[in-house]
Order: C-alpha cells, then structure tokens, then sequence
C-alpha cells in the first residue's frame, strides 16, 4: 500500500514510523500542520497536501509527502467545512492509484475510528495506530517498547523490571530510548540483564515527566515519613494541592485495602504485585482508618470549610505513626 496513515501523540514513535516509508529522503515533501490552529489554515494545508498527493514524481526516482501533526482529524475539534473536505479526502484516498515510486504520508495525535474517514481507509491504507485509550494502556506499550530498545542494546529487563522502568522514566518514546542507552552505559558491556536493582539506581524521570504523584504514595506504601512530606513538598504550590492530595491518599489507601481483600480486578499485574508488598506493611484496621482520615478531610476542603494545605500534612503524619 502507497498511502500511511500514522495516529499517535508521541512524536519520536510517530517519526520513527514514517522513516520506514520515507528512507533517506529523496523526494520528500513536508506539509507540518502543528499551527494550524483555525479552519482558514487547516484547509490551506489541506489543500496543499492534495495538490502534492496529486503530483506524479515524473522523471524523479520517488516522491513521498508527508503530511504531519494533523490535529484536526475526526475525533479533534474542527470546523463543519474541514470535516466535509477530510471526507472528500478520504474519499481520494481510499481510491487513488499511486505509482509504485509515490508515497503518501497521514500523521496525527488522534483519528476516530468510527468516523467516515476512517472507515473510507480502511483496507485502503496502511494504518498504523499508537494511540492507547486508557493510561495503563500506555504504560504497557512503553514497557515493550522499552523491552525493544533493550534488545537492540542486547539486553533484557527482568521481571518486573520494565514496568518499573516505565514508572520513573514515562512513555516518551525518545525517553525510553535515551535511558536504555545510558543504562548499557552503566550495566557495562559483559552485562545482558537489567535488573529492579539496576534501574532504581540509574533511571531518572524522562523529559515530559513532571514530579510524579507515586513518589507520595510509594513513600506512604513503605511508611517512611520523611520521603512522604519530601514528595509532598514537590506539591504544594500547585493550585488545589489539599484537593488533589487528599483524594490521591485516600484512593491509595482505598487500593491497598482491596489487595488485602484480594479485589484485584482492573489492576495491572505490576501494580498487584507492587500494592501487595505495600499492603503488608499495613494492618487492615490502619488502612481503614486511613481511608476515613482522609475521605473526611477531602470533605472537609472541597467544601471550604478547613484550611487544608495544613491538615493534608498533619493528618499524613498522624497515618503513619
């Protein structure tokens, strides 16, 4: 098939995908939609890409037009004209013959599936989607990306290993692969394995990964205070901060009370495994008490009635002692 379509948000992933179609880049033709931010600019691309689409290389050896960072596909936000002119895309799309030596690029974060225009390429096209639809969905296809930049390194994460990999480092594919490469680094070259061990002194937060809300409930899961209120602290200027941290606490103490009932269904087996050795470190009569603590204190800020950033770090206290 001579025309791609490529949905994904992480660009690195999509790139990397669109290099397998467009090789060394003779006859490439670009047409970046990132700032088309109105219907007047949209359709100017659109129309762009259609003129390119509809140019034979003639007497060069191939063409390839990539058009990128198309936001606006079904399923984004756009105007009725470019919705109408997408279809009529499409519609070119599914039923053009291209020569053998003309290639046809799509990429964007997000393509409904069940739109018209979907459907149309369907069969048509080549379409290759990264798009997950829930967060643990994510974070599984990072792990087995992760697992494959390994490889190449000719290494291979133990078990569990890769998740836990995943958990500090994100799902930034470029991330992924940068932090891989510095762990062959440091394993050195007789090494084949990447242990727990390993990545827990070695990995560090990926580039689009912000202070992350598991470093509070990972300390509060080993129930040490100081990396707690340190973790905590990363927090506090954050608009909302006894808001959100009252409700993340007491959700974590309402998942660990669920793992020592054995209520596990909808947890990734890395978490199970990680929220079971969390739970034994806590009684069952703690965790519901805990639970309640904060369920209350979350009532108590969501109505106003309570100066909360204090309460969410005196009451964490009071929990672990």
């Amino acid at each position: 098939m001579n025309v791609h379509v490529i949905i994904g948000e992480d660009d690195f992933v999509v790139g990397e995908t669109a290099k397998k179609t467009i090789g060394d880049g003779v006859g490439l033709e670009v047409i970046d939609s990132a700032n088309a931010s109105n219907a007047e600019l949209q359709l100017a691309d659109l129309r762009k890409a259609e003129e390119s689409l509809d140019t034979p290389p003639f007497l060069d050896p191939r063409k390839v037009t990539w058009w990128k960072n198309v936001h606006f596909l079904p399923g984004g936000r756009s105007s009725e004209d470019v919705k109408n002119a997408l279809e009529r895309l499409s519609e070119k799309l599914a039923s053009v013959k291209l020569p053998e030596n003309q290639h046809f690029i799509l990429s964007g974060p997000h393509l409904l599936k069940t739109s018209v225009f979907a459907k149309r390429l369907a069969g048509a096209a080549e379409i290759v989607s990264f798009a997950a639809e829930k967060p643990w969905e994510a974070k599984r296809a990072a792990a087995v990306r992760a697992a494959e930049y390994a490889s190449a390194q000719k290494l291979a994460f133990a078990p569990d290993a890769a998740e836990m990999f995943v958990s500090i480092v994100g799902t930034d594919a470029r991330s992924l692969m940068s932090e891989v490469g510095k762990m062959r680094d440091y394993l050195g070259p007789g090494a084949s394995v990447i242990t727990a061990a390993d990545v827990a002194a070695i990995a560090s937060p990926g580039a689009k990964v912000e202070a992350e809300l598991w470093d509070v409930t990972d300390a509060i899961g080993q129930r040490n205070a100081s990396a707690a209120l340190a973790a905590l602290g990363r927090f506090e200027r954050e608009d909302g901060f006894a808001i959100l941290m009252s409700g993340v606490i007491e959700k974590f103490f309402r998942q660990l009370l669920d793992v020592k009932r054995g209520k596990t269904d909808g947890m990734s087996p890395f978490a199970v495994r990680k929220n079971a050795g969390f739970a034994a470190k806590w009684s069952e009569m703690e965790l519901r008490r805990a639970r309640a603590r904060f369920l209350a204190l979350r009532e108590k800020v969501v109505s106003g009635t309570a100066a909360g950033d204090v309460l969410v770090v005196t009451e964490l206290l009071r929990t672990m002692r």
